[in-house]
């Protein structure tokens, strides 16, 4: 049974529901859509219980506020906004019960450009096209189709307070390895290709010898990048369209680098210089505007062991219990209370 969960207060600049994607539609024109930092969802599932593949609320920079409906089990993830719940810091990338009545705020922006919050169970929204992914240019998906308002109430299809998965916590040297947000600039690693004869050497060299900058032109269609300009070749810049990839460099004839991200476009025809490899679109996701990337070739080879090892942290590390708790229900004449017990060393 459906159970209303959490109402927006501020919905911040662009909040949605999101899960790891739509997969196996472009060929009809309909975009890949899922969370721009797929790391930081799937994590997030695992430290409430939840498949890794379902939908969480993707938060872009600052400014939400939202009121839980219900006692729940949640995480939050990604980006670090300095989180509280009834004014008080709460942890992240770590499951915690939250209580009915409780306002969760992020007010200050740390590090990062986007926060997820899972919740056990998931978001009880249709699964169109085998997605609860918001597709915001086709108006469908996730919450009818659109980014949140004030006002919105979100569901889930019931409240599960399993005890094995409070107080879960996944190992904070690994999320700073994975994002290592003090890098200036982001070493964003790129398989060279496909369309090699469009640009010349040179433009090869000024793509990796280059620091280039996220303009004010990003959201979760692309990014463009601002600095030096690469070179075509005597074909130029335009090719047959054909279809896109997600973490596709795009070069238009001004020569500017575009980085097609999750909302892109399912087909183009701008010739493509290279494609970030998929462990690092999550780092690219956390970027924002002003912040300064440089691009470093890998082979496929190497792209191969570097998916390995991402997906061997995601899938295989052990997640920390920052200690024994228990939860139960507990119901005094008319009122339902959730007693939280802690196991405690008493010697």
């Amino acid at each position: 049974m459906s159970v209303p969960f959490l109402k927006v207060l501020q919905p911040g600049i662009l909040t949605t529901i999101q899960d790891t994607g739509r997969f196996g539609y472009q060929r009809l024109g309909y975009t890949q859509s899922g969370a721009m930092d797929d790391f930081a969802l799937r994590i997030g599932n695992r430290l409430v219980g939840n498949p890794e593949n379902e939908a969480g609320l993707e938060l872009t920079f600052l400014g939400e506020e939202f009121l839980f409906l219900c006692d729940a089990v949640i995480a939050v993830t990604g980006a670090d906004f300095c989180p509280e719940i009834n004014g008080n810091t709460i942890p992240m990338w770590q499951s915690f019960l939250v209580k009915k009545d409780s306002i969760i705020s992020f007010r200050n922006r740390k590090y990062g450009a986007r926060v997820y919050i899972c919740v056990r169970g998931g978001f009880d929204v249709p699964r169109i096209l085998n997605s609860k992914s918001t597709d915001l240019k086709s108006a469908f998906g996730g919450y009818m189709g659109r980014k949140l308002q004030s006002g919105d109430i979100l569901s889930i299809p019931g409240v599960d307070l399993a005890s094995d998965y409070i107080d879960k916590r996944f190992p904070e040297e690994l999320v700073y390895n994975n994002y290592r947000w003090q890098d200036q600039p982001l070493t964003t690693r790129v398989t060279l290709g496909p369309d090699r004869a469009n640009f010349t050497e040179e433009g090869y060299k000024t793509l990796l010898e280059s620091e280039y900058e996220i303009s004010e032109k990003l959201d979760r269609q692309g990014y463009q990048l601002a600095g030096p300009k690469i070179e075509h070749s005597s074909k130029g810049p335009n090719i047959i369209t054909n279809f896109t990839s997600l973490g596709a460099v795009q070069v238009p004839g001004a020569g500017v680098p575009i980085i097609l991200m999750k909302d892109r476009q399912t087909s183009g025809g701008y010739a493509k210089i290279a494609n970030v490899i998929s462990p690092d679109i999550s780092k690219l996701a956390q970027r924002g505007m002003g912040d300064k990337i440089s691009f470093e070739s890998v082979d496929i080879s190497q792209t191969r062991d570097l998916f390995i090892d991402q997906e061997k942290i995601i899938n295989k590390t052990e997640l920390d219990s920052v200690r024994r708790c228990f939860s139960f229900r507990v119901q005094v004449d008319d009122e339902s209370y959730i007693v939280k017990v802690e196991e405690v060393d008493c010697r």
